[in-house]
């Protein structure tokens, strides 16, 4: 009769007992951890009433009390805590001097791997962000890839011009893009020359993304000409088998020391 009616009063019951796990310091913020135990990820909550204790030695084991600052993660650990809403709380944590010593020498070679990381992140976002402006950019190297009358289909040795301009490109330290202009001869009408040279520029940006390596957003956006003539052009084409062609580019930042402009 008495279980029944504190079975029937809301928050009226026995108390559980806290329960022993075992496992492994992820993250600690505040007054939580998150602690990593077999192949879940449990929130275990601190209390001004959690007791932690420092073991050491073998056999009888030397005791002594530690401190919230140690509860660092790699850091192996035993604890006793009740369920809560957002996890565990914990009434006692016990660690050894060992697995502290251990888990200190992670954490110091982590936070340097952290930093190094974050350091050459922003390397690389300074860099992306030179090779991205065009107008800081300055040619590094050049190959042209020449194509038979009316067709956009890639030779062998345009195959492997492409090869030897992207190998030279991948070499340069720093970074670097392709710029890729497709031409066509003055033979014929000029809208079907605009096109085919739009079709020999994009059969030469495939070839380098698929064949050589080259990622995509290293290319910039590819140009067609056509049979029309640029101003300062530093290298026009002389005669119509010269104008059916498609030039790459290396582009690289003016910044950049390593290669000769």
């Amino acid at each position: 009769m008495l279980g029944a009616v504190l079975m029937a009063v809301p928050g009226l019951g026995f108390a559980q007992e806290a329960q022993v796990y075992k496992g492994m310091i992820v993250s600690h913020a505040d007054n939580s951890l998150v602690v990593k135990m077999g192949a879940e990820q449990q929130t275990l909550t601190l209390t001004p009433d959690t007791k932690i204790t420092v073991t050491a030695g073998a056999g009888v084991l030397q005791r002594e009390s530690g401190s919230t600052e140690d509860l660092i993660r790699g850091l192996a650990i035993e604890f006793r805590g009740l369920p809560s809403t957002d996890g565990l709380v914990a009434q006692s944590i016990t660690f050894k001097k060992s697995d502290l010593k251990t888990a200190r020498q992670i954490q110091a070679g982590l936070s340097e791997t952290e930093a190094g990381v974050a350091s050459n992140k922003q390397a690389i976002a300074e860099q992306e962000e030179r090779l991205n402006n065009v107008g800081n950019l300055v040619a590094a190297g050049r190959a042209k890839v020449f194509f038979a009358v009316g067709s956009a289909t890639i030779s062998s040795q345009g195959h492997q011009d492409l090869m030897d301009i992207a190998a030279k490109a991948k070499a340069i330290k720093g970074g670097f893009r392709l710029a890729v202009v497709g031409r066509a001869d003055p033979t014929g009408d000029a809208a079907a020359n605009k096109r085919l040279s739009a079709r020999r520029a994009l059969a030469v940006k495939n070839y380098l993304i698929e064949n050589c390596g080259v990622m995509p957003g290293y290319i910039v956006p590819a140009t067609a000409l056509g049979e029309s003539t640029v101003a300062q052009d530093p290298d026009p084409p002389q005669n119509a088998a010269e104008a059916r062609r498609v030039t790459v580019t290396i582009m690289v930042s003016k910044a950049n020391t390593s290669v000769s402009h």
